[in-house]
C-alpha cells in the first residue's frame, strides 16, 4: 500500500485541531482568528509533544498560499468606485492614522531599545487595523447598517490599499538602505509605473474578456479562470520583485469590476478559508509563549499603546474631517486593534532577515489581545457617546458643529468644480502609459531590431517611429487632457495659463524619457519635431484613437458600479437605506400623509419601489402596500425607531433600487436663480424628482426646513433625487 505524503497527515492534524478549537472560541463568542492562532500554538515547536507538524517546507508554501488568497479577495472586496464613493472623509481618516500610528509603533520600538529596523517593522504593523476581526465583530453586535459603520468600511478600504504601499516601501527600503536615496526615488517610481500598467492593462482587457464569456460560464469554469489569473498577476509580481501579496490584491480589484464580481466571490471563499486558516495556523505555529512570558511587559505596553493610540488618531482624523463627536468616537473605539495585515508586514521583515525573531510572536500576542478587546470596545463607544452628548459643554457642542457645517461646506464647493481633479487624472493616466510604452518598447522592440539591423541611426529611427505610432494617442491625451469637461470658459481659452502648464509637464515627460532611452540631444530633437508634424497631420485621427480608448477603460469601470446602499449626508449624520414593507406591518395600505412619518420620526421617504415602477418623491395621497420597498432617509435613532414601528422584514438585496438616487450639497453662490425664491417655489422637487432635506445658514443647520422658506446667498442646501437628474443640477 502506498504510504501517504507528510503534508496530508500534517493538514489533518491542522485542521482537525483547529476545527476543535473555532468551534470552542465560536460558543464563547471569539473571533475565529483568534481560535487558529490558539491551535498553532497548540500545534507548534514550542509546545508539547513538540514534533506533531513533519513537513514544515510545504507548510510554508500553503501558507504563503493563504496570504495570496486572503489577498486576493480583499481585492474583490476592493475597488476604485468604492474608494471614490467613501470619499473625503474615509481617506482622510485612514492617512491620518496609519501616518501618525507608524509614528507611534516607531518611537515606541526605539523607547525599547529596539533596532532602527525592528522599529520601523512595528510601526508598520501596528499602523493597520484588521478588516477581518472589525467586519465580523460589528456584524455579530448587528451594527452593520449605522453610519458610523458605513465610515468604518471606507476607511478599512483605505487601510488596505496603504499597508499594500507599505508592504512594498518596505521591501524597497530594506533593498536600498536610504528613504531619501536616489535608488529609492526611482524605486517608487518604477512601483508606480509598474502597478500603473497592471491596473490600466488590467481594467482594459479583463473586464470586457469576463463580459463576452459571462453567459455560459459554470461555477467550476469560473473558479480555474480566476484562480489562474489571480496567479498569473503573483508570477508577474514576483518576476518584477514585488510581493505577491501585491499582485493577487491587483488581480482581485480588477475582478472586483467584472460582472461577475459576486460569484468569483462566492466561488474564491471556500479556498480563501481553508488557506486561510492554514495561514493563521502557522502564525500561531511561530508563537513562542516563552518568549510572550519573558516579554509580557513589552507585550501589554505595545497592546495598551495600540489601543489608545487608533482611539486617539482615528477620532481625531474623524473629527479634522467634520465628522459628528458621536461618529468620531465610535469609528475610533471601532479600530482599536491589529490583524492579519500585520502578521503579513511582520513577515515580510522575517523573510528578509532584518527584524528580529521575537517581534512575531510579541505582535501575534498584541493582536490576540487587541481582538479580543474589540467587540467590549465598541459597546463601550455607544455608553460613552451618550455621555460626552449628554454632559458636553454647549461652547464647545457649537465649535464642533460650526467645524463640521464650514468642512461640509468646503467639500460642496470643490465638488462642484471638477476641473482640478478631472484633468490631474487624464494627466498622470496617460503619463504612466507614455512611460510603460517607452519602457516596453525599449526592452521589446529596440533589442529586436538591434538584433536584426545593427545598432545604428537607422536602427535608432524605426524605434523612434513606432514609439511614437504606439504613445501618440496618449500624449495627444495628455496635451488635451482639459477638452471633454464642461467648462467652456477653460477649454476655450487659448492662452490660459492652466493650458500652458498641461503643454510644458507633456513636453518634460516626453522629454525626459526620450533622453533616457534614446540618449541623444539629436535624436530627441528629431523625435520631437517628427511628433510635431505626426500631430499637426493627424490630429483627427489622434483625438478619435484617444477617446475610443478613454471610452473603453472608463466603461470597464464605471458599468460594474456597485451599490452603494448607505450613501451618507455627512453633516447630519442621515443616509440612506432600504426597508421593504412586510404584511404585517403597520403602514400597509395607508397614505403617506394619514401616517405623518416626516413628523413623527424624522425620517423621509425619498421613494416607493413597486414591482418594477418606482414613485420618486411621493406626495402626501400615496398610498404603500405590501411587498413596497422604501427607500428612506434619516440617522441611526430614528431609523432604528422607525423599522421597530412599522415591523419590517429583511431587506432583499438582489432588486436594490438605491443605485437610482443619490445625496447632494448645492452652495447658492453669488447670481444663483434659486436665490430669492422659497423652497416650494423653487421648483427643486421635480427638477430633480426628490427632496430638500436639508438647509445649512449662518453654520446653522435645519433638517426638513419648511418648504416657505425663502432661499438666500451662500445657503447650503441638502437635496436627495434621482440619480441622473442631480448630477445636471448646479
Amino acid at each position: 500500500m502506498h504510504a501517504l505524503a507528510p503534508l496530508i497527515y500534517d493538514l489533518t492534524l491542522m485542521l482537525g485541531i483547529a476545527g476543535i478549537v473555532v468551534l470552542l472560541f465560536q460558543r464563547i463568542h471569539q473571533p475565529v482568528v483568534l481560535g487558529y492562532l490558539v491551535a498553532g500554538v497548540i500545534l507548534g515547536p514550542y509546545t508539547p509533544p513538540y514534533l506533531l507538524i513533519k513537513d514544515i517546507a510545504n507548510i510554508k508554501i500553503l501558507s504563503e498560499l493563504g496570504v495570496i488568497f486572503l489577498m486576493f479577495y480583499l481585492g474583490l472586496e476592493f475597488s476604485f468606485q468604492k474608494l471614490t464613493r467613501v470619499g473625503f472623509s474615509a481617506s482622510v481618516i485612514g492617512l491620518i492614522e496609519v501616518l501618525l500610528m507608524f509614528a507611534i509603533g516607531y518611537v515606541t520600538g526605539i523607547l525599547l531599545g529596539w533596532s532602527y529596523y525592528d522599529s520601523l517593522f512595528l510601526g508598520a504593523a501596528l499602523s493597520i487595523s484588521s478588516t477581518t476581526i472589525i467586519i465580523k465583530a460589528i456584524d455579530e453586535l448587528k451594527l452593520k447598517t449605522r453610519r458610523f459603520a458605513e465610515l468604518i468600511f471606507g476607511v478599512l478600504i483605505v487601510e488596505d490599499l496603504l499597508a499594500i504601499l507599505l508592504l512594498a516601501a518596505l521591501s524597497t527600503l530594506v533593498a536600498t538602505h536610504n528613504i531619501l536615496s536616489y535608488d529609492m526615488a526611482y524605486a517608487v517610481f518604477r512601483l508606480i509605473l509598474v502597478v500603473g500598467g497592471w491596473f490600466l492593462v488590467g481594467y482594459f482587457l479583463v473586464p470586457p474578456l469576463f463580459r463576452s464569456i459571462a453567459s455560459y460560464l459554470s461555477e467550476e469554469t469560473l473558479t480555474i479562470i480566476s484562480v489562474a489569473l489571480c496567479l498569473t498577476l503573483v508570477c508577474v509580481a514576483a518576476y518584477f520583485h514585488y510581493s505577491t501579496a501585491l499582485g493577487a490584491f491587483i488581480m482581485g480589484s480588477i475582478l472586483a469590476e467584472t460582472t461577475l464580481v459576486k460569484r468569483i466571490e462566492h466561488v474564491i471563499m471556500p479556498i480563501r478559508d481553508i488557506f486561510a486558516a492554514v495561514f493563521f495556523i502557522s502564525v500561531g505555529m511561530l508563537i513562542n509563549p516563552l518568549v510572550i512570558v519573558e516579554n509580557w511587559p513589552a507585550v501589554l505596553l505595545i497592546a495598551s499603546i495600540t489601543i489608545v493610540g487608533k482611539i486617539i488618531t482615528t477620532s481625531i482624523g474623524a473629527i479634522l474631517t467634520g465628522q459628528s463627536i458621536n461618529t468620531s468616537v465610535r469609528v475610533g473605539f471601532s479600530m482599536a486593534q491589529v490583524g492579519e495585515f500585520s502578521f503579513i508586514i511582520v513577515a515580510l521583515g522575517l523573510s528578509l532577515k532584518v527584524i528580529d525573531e521575537k517581534i512575531y510572536p510579541l505582535v501575534v500576542a498584541v493582536s490576540g489581545i487587541t481582538t479580543f478587546t474589540t467587540p467590549y470596545l465598541i459597546r463601550l463607544s455607544g455608553y460613552l457617546c451618550k455621555k460626552l452628548d449628554k454632559h458636553m459643554p454647549d461652547r464647545l457642542r457649537y465649535f464642533l458643529d460650526s467645524y463640521s457645517a464650514w468642512v461640509y461646506r468646503n467639500q460642496t464647493t470643490n465638488v462642484s468644480n471638477p476641473l482640478l481633479r478631472r484633468v490631474s487624472v487624464r494627466l498622470v493616466i496617460n503619463g504612466i502609459l507614455v512611460a510603460i510604452i517607452f519602457a516596453l518598447s525599449h526592452h521589446l522592440i529596440l533589442s529586436g531590431l538591434i538584433s536584426i539591423t545593427g545598432k545604428s541611426w537607422f536602427t535608432n529611427i524605426i524605434y523612434l517611429s513606432i514609439v511614437l505610432a504606439i504613445a501618440s494617442p496618449f500624449i495627444w491625451g495628455m496635451l488635451f487632457s482639459y477638452k471633454r469637461i464642461s467648462l467652456s470658459t477653460y477649454a476655450n481659452t487659448k492662452l490660459n495659463p492652466a493650458v500652458f502648464m498641461i503643454w510644458l509637464i507633456t513636453l518634460a515627460e516626453v522629454t525626459l524619457l526620450s533622453i533616457l532611452y534614446f540618449r541623444s540631444w539629436i535624436i530627441v530633437a528629431l523625435f520631437i519635431l517628427i511628433a510635431l508634424v505626426f500631430f499637426i497631420l493627424s490630429y483627427k485621427q489622434l483625438e478619435n484613437s484617444y477617446h475610443w480608448f478613454e471610452e473603453q477603460l472608463l466603461g470597464n469601470i464605471k458599468s460594474q458600479t456597485e451599490l452603494n446602499n448607505y450613501e451618507t449626508l455627512a453633516p447630519w449624520d442621515t443616509y440612506l437605506v432600504e426597508i421593504d414593507v412586510g404584511e404585517k406591518s403597520i403602514l400597509n395600505g395607508k397614505s403617506l400623509g394619514k401616517l405623518h412619518i416626516r413628523e413623527e420620526y424624522g425620517v423621509n421617504v425619498v421613494a416607493i419601489c413597486r414591482r418594477l415602477h418606482v414613485i420618486a418623491a411621493p406626495r402626501g395621497k400615496e398610498k404603500i402596500m405590501a411587498e413596497d420597498r422604501l427607500v428612506v432617509l434619516g440617522n441611526d435613532e430614528q431609523l432604528e425607531a422607525f423599522r421597530k414601528k412599522m415591523l419590517r422584514e429583511e431587506t432583499k438585496e438582489i432588486s436594490s433600487v438605491l443605485d437610482k438616487f443619490t445625496l447632494k450639497g448645492i452652495l447658492l453662490s453669488k447670481g444663483n436663480k434659486l436665490i430669492g425664491k422659497s423652497i416650494r417655489d423653487s421648483g427643486l422637487r421635480e427638477k430633480v424628482n426628490g427632496l430638500v432635506v436639508g438647509l445649512e445658514r449662518n453654520n446653522v443647520r435645519t433638517l426638513n426646513p419648511n418648504p416657505h422658506i425663502v432661499l438666500e446667498q451662500d445657503d447650503l442646501l441638502l437635496i436627495v433625487g434621482e440619480t441622473q437628474k442631480m448630477n445636471k443640477l448646479h
